[in-house]
């Protein structure tokens, strides 16, 4: 599904689109939700949101994405009663700049125990496939999880912009999923790494005044154990 915010004096032109994937539990794999897909039998539970995009720059700082959301999350409950999950998976640009940046010091103080030499995240060579991802995939996914959680700015929220747009929006940090972006740019930003933001009804509002008023970054028991 397609959605997006239209204006009178723009034509057809959108301000800004949401594209939805119709998933049996929340998308791991941003290549395999966008293969066509001809199965209409399929039992879809999810609706995993997987690409938000402002298309007018000068409204990058007006914050019609949440709203775009929720409208969204109204329109497919009406139309498809059968979908009971809301959520996405979201790219996490600053990712592999911000591990570029850390010293090994500070990336042994992250992992802990389980300290191991992490410094191939930065060769010149490496690219997807590589099989050291899922070897180290529980290092990984420590790094990520402190990234998105613990660093912050100076203003006490969280680093990553895609992380405080869906926070600000009522969502929980549900999971962190390797290889869920093979493409260039997915490694370039990330090296292949995405999130899944969950988006459960009955906590938004809550999840939303936690994080305006308190800055309080809402993630799942699951990720609690990576931290």
């Amino acid at each position: 599904r397609f959605f997006s915010f239209f204006h009178p004096a723009l034509e057809d032109e959108p301000i800004i689109f949401v594209q939805v994937a119709l998933t049996k539990d929340l998308g791991k794999s941003v290549q395999e939700i966008m293969k066509p897909n001809s199965d209409f039998e399929k039992k879809y539970d999810t609706a995993t949101f997987y690409s938000i995009s402002n298309c007018q720059e000068g409204l990058t700082r007006v914050t019609l994405g949440n709203f775009l959301i929720k409208r969204v999350i109204f329109e497919i409950q009406e139309e498809l009663p059968n979908i009971k999950k809301f959520g996405t998976l979201s790219p996490i640009p600053g990712f592999a700049e911000w591990f570029n940046y850390c010293d090994r010091k500070k990336i042994e103080s992250i992992l802990g125990k389980s300290s191991s030499d992490m410094s191939f995240l930065k060769s010149v060579d490496f690219k997807a496939g590589d099989t050291r991802i899922i070897d180290n995939k529980k290092n990984i996914t420590k790094l990520v999880a402190h990234y998105l959680i613990n660093e912050k700015n100076p203003d006490g929220l969280p680093t990553g912009d895609v992380t405080r747009f869906h926070l600000r929006n009522g969502a929980t940090i549900n999971d962190i999923v390797v290889n869920a972006d093979i493409s260039d740019a997915g490694f370039k930003r990330s090296f292949g790494v995405m999130v899944n933001y969950l988006y459960e009804l009955n906590d938004i509002e809550k999840n939303h005044e936690d994080f305006v008023n308190n800055k309080k970054v809402i993630y799942s028991s699951e990720l609690k154990k990576f931290l």
